[in-house]
């Protein structure tokens, strides 16, 4: 106990001293905390009028229901690395720690109790306590609250073991790669089944519930075992509670020793199944000329050597596809057509994503900054392959043009939406600048997180520059369709080149700022993307 409780005050010591030294963490924490007051708030009240609900109108649908709904987040949890992109529990490194006379599932048990305090496990217990109290009132928390803990700490302990196993599977290049695909896949599916369950109406579900109901198919789920202590533990079942609950603890002792012999198996190199490939014999031929064109070449290489790269590349593709298809689905008099359309999607695609100019050199960066380029020749060299990223999406602005308006306009929404993606790039380079994020190298956690992430400020601070680079990028947007508001199409050629070189002005004026600001935080921005702070 003294080794697990030594352990434990380890880790929560280096969370505190990551915290301390990354201060943006301190701001993503303040801004995160309303948004995790309000689930919480919100998830405590739908678990005690749902579980009151049930309790009186349908007592003989409690146990599968819960059990449905306690094997489903106990699902999610697991597969939040594929679908939400951000494991919900952190296996931490245990590679530093194998050397001490410690036994793999001491090491787990530690990991597992450091994660007890994250935020997104605090946020769950309001929520059970309040389902306690639904399903028994005040006593409820007596007797239904340690049921359901033990539901969660399976959930946890599953979860935790989940991301072991994913952790070394993602050693295998192209298993990562896959798994990146398939789980964009399935965050596409998950977040169209609300849409899907509500196009199928209620009297397509009612047999699914009747089946559910009667038939209680997920009484075999290791998570419903604590839950279904609770249920029989607040009807004075007390001897079903007891076996139930026996069960959900033989589950977490299972899942503990199953993530003790992942672990094991991944610190000795068992799970390291990549393989080497092939050097080509091919020599290489440098295409553009100069340092800023080497610099380009080689993130271009590297983003078509990269099947995650190209992966994030179609995945940039299905929010404007999605925003298109929408609008194009609906009727004729409730969808906007013309200007309105295709300014929006201009807007959106221009918007992008933050593009972590640097998180994918990992080591390279010291030999990036080794070399004797201005700093300033490097953020451009940069921006221009991250825009250069967000060109396939043009033919999306150019397909909505020529469908929703005129074939005429389709020039007109191309250089808005590049007037957008300039101004956005800049501001992509400041981001990469103040809150640099390491990608984790081939064979890394792809899925835990790491010492350098920008954390929730960064995130937060992301969204804040979003209004601000509309709010810079609208001169030229209206710059570019003031001829169409006009009706005098003939100054569209005098309109177009204007607007984008006030946005590629306006680019290298701020790239410019962020070089600077890059001479002052080289050091900063090297320890980050080593992750060493």
């Amino acid at each position: 106990m003294d080794q697990l409780v030594a352990l434990v005050a380890l880790r929560w010591k280096s969370d505190l001293r990551l915290f301390l030294r990354g201060r943006e963490r301190a701001v993503g924490l303040l801004l995160a905390l309303p948004g995790l007051l309000f689930a919480a708030a919100f998830g405590s009240l739908i678990a005690f009028f749902g579980a009151r609900a049930l309790e009186t109108g349908l007592p003989e649908g409690t146990l599968p229901i819960l059990s449905a709904l306690a094997t489903g987040a106990g699902l999610f949890w697991a597969l939040s690395p594929l679908v939400a992109g951000v494991a919900f529990t952190e296996a931490h490194d245990v590679s530093r720690l194998l050397h001490f006379p410690l036994r793999p599932s001491l090491l787990v048990a530690s990991s597992l109790a450091a994660n007890l305090t994250q935020p997104m496990v605090l946020a769950e217990i309001p929520v059970l306590m309040a389902l306690s109290v639904g399903l028994a009132g005040a006593p409820g928390l007596v007797l239904a609250l340690p049921g359901l803990a033990l539901s969660f700490l399976t959930v946890l302990v599953a979860a935790h073991a989940a991301q072991v196993g994913l952790t070394g599977l993602a050693r295998n290049r192209r298993f990562q790669d896959l798994a990146l695909a398939g789980g964009l896949g399935l965050a596409v599916l998950m977040s169209a089944l609300p849409l899907i369950l509500f196009a199928a109406g209620t009297r397509r579900l009612k047999p699914a519930f009747a089946f559910l109901v009667d038939h209680d198919p997920f009484a075999l789920s290791p998570f419903a075992w604590g839950a279904r202590s609770a249920v029989h533990a607040t009807r004075g079942d007390l001897g079903s509670a007891a076996l139930w609950a026996l069960l959900a603890c033989g589950a977490i002792a299972a899942g503990i020793a199953l993530s003790s012999a992942l672990t094991l198996r991944m610190s000795r190199g068992e799970l390291a199944l990549g393989s080497a490939r092939k050097a080509e014999s091919r020599p290489a031929r440098q295409w553009l000329g100069g340092a800023w064109g080497a610099l380009v070449e080689k993130d271009l290489r590297l983003a078509w050597r990269d099947p995650a790269l190209k992966v994030a590349l179609g995945a940039s593709l299905i929010g404007p596809a999605v925003m298109l298809l929408v609008f194009s689905g609906a009727p004729a008099g409730a969808r906007p057509r013309g200007l309105g359309l295709l300014v929006a999607l201009s807007m959106f695609v221009g918007l992008g994503g933050f593009s972590n100019l640097f998180g994918f050199e990992r080591r390279g960066v010291l030999l990036l900054f080794g070399f004797p380029v201005d700093r300033l020749a490097i953020l451009l060299a940069k921006t221009a392959v991250a825009l250069a990223l967000r060109l396939p999406s043009l033919l999306l602005v150019a397909i909505a043009a020529a469908f929703l308006a005129d074939l005429a306009l389709i020039p007109v929404a191309l250089a808005g939406t590049l007037c957008v993606a300039l101004v956005a790039g800049s501001f992509d380079a400041w981001l990469s600048v103040l809150f640099p994020m390491p990608v984790p190298p081939p064979g890394g956690n792809p899925y835990g997180g790491t010492s350098a992430g920008r954390g929730f400020g960064a995130v937060a601070t992301s969204l804040l520059t979003v209004p601000l680079t509309l709010m810079m990028a609208a001169p030229f947007l209206f710059l570019a369709w003031l001829p169409h508001l006009l009706g005098q199409y003939g100054l569209f050629a005098l309109s177009l080149p204007l607007a984008l070189a006030g946005a590629a002005g306006t680019h290298a004026i701020v790239v410019a700022g962020a070089a600077r600001s890059l001479a002052r935080r080289e050091r900063t921005v090297i320890e980050r993307v080593l992750a060493e702070v």
